[in-house]
Parts: C-alpha cells; structure tokens; sequence
C-alpha cells in the first residue's frame, strides 16, 4: 500500500497546483478553414498549436473559450478530443467556432480594412495525468496579420 500511495500522491500534488506547472504557451494557428457557411451561423476549424515547457507530460480533455476578433465576439471554441501531450514539445488542440454570421461579417470588414487583428480568447483547459483533471483558466490576446484572400500557413 505504500508503494501505491507515492505515486497517488504525486499526481494528485502535480494536479492540485502546489507545484511548478507552466501553463502551455500558445504559438500560432494552421489549417484555418470554414466548414460549413449559413446565412445565420457558420462554423469554423482551425488547429491551435501550443508549446508545453514543461518537464512532464500530460493530457488535454477539454477547450473552450470565447474568442473575440478586434473586440468583436466572433463565437465559441470547442474541443473535447482527448489530446496526449509530450514534455517540452509543441502540441496541436483541433478546435470548432461556431459563429453568429452578423458577428463574422463586422470581423470581415475590419479585417479588411486593417493589416491585423486583435484576438482575444477567454476560456479554459481541462488538463491532467493519469486521469485525474484540472481546470485552468485559458487568456490569450494578441495581434495576427490576416487576409481572406491568403490562407494562412
């Protein structure tokens, strides 16, 4: 019993904070892509591509964010696929907007009238090892340079 013990609670210490967690550094987006296009809402797929810096891997089960173009809401990002991440490594979290087209129309004319865009994301990451899983808040704002007539890499 005291074999099982030390490794129990050494997962529930790394999930409940009380050690050095970095949360993953989001780098950039690939394979931008509209799924399905409708006159009231449309849906949008991309692949986020994260960094994990730190010394131990783990599993992503769950993102969801708010995801505001040029402080416009643009719609809900959602992934619930179940994501093995390596340590020190860039990972990949396959993501869903659903988009209210008003929303996305008021994005497309300031995307066009301006060289980049300011992209915020308010939400969550449910991450943990062997099964045990953490909530931790996701925050992410930046400027990206976007076209609608040049696909991004």
């Amino acid at each position: 019993m005291k074999y099982l013990a030390s490794p129990l609670l050494f997962i529930l210490i790394l999930v409940s904070g009380c050690n050095t967690f970095q949360t993953p550094e989001y780098r950039d987006f690939k394979n931008f892509k509209v799924d399905k296009l409708g006159l009231e809402e449309s849906t949008i797929t991309m692949d986020l591509i994260y960094y994990n810096p730190n010394k131990f891997g783990f599993q992503v089960k769950r993102t969801e964010a708010d995801v505001y173009v040029d402080n416009v809401y643009l719609g809900k990002a959602i992934s619930d696929t179940l994501i093995k991440v390596a340590k020190r490594s860039d990972f990949l979290i396959p993501m869903r907007i659903k988009t209210d087209m008003k929303n996305l129309y008021k994005n497309a004319f300031s995307a066009m009238a301006n060289k980049t865009v300011l992209v915020k994301a308010t939400g969550a990451i449910t991450a943990g090892v062997a099964g045990i899983f953490k909530t931790i808040p996701l925050e992410y704002e930046g400027r990206h340079e976007f076209s609608l007539f040049a696909p991004h890499p």
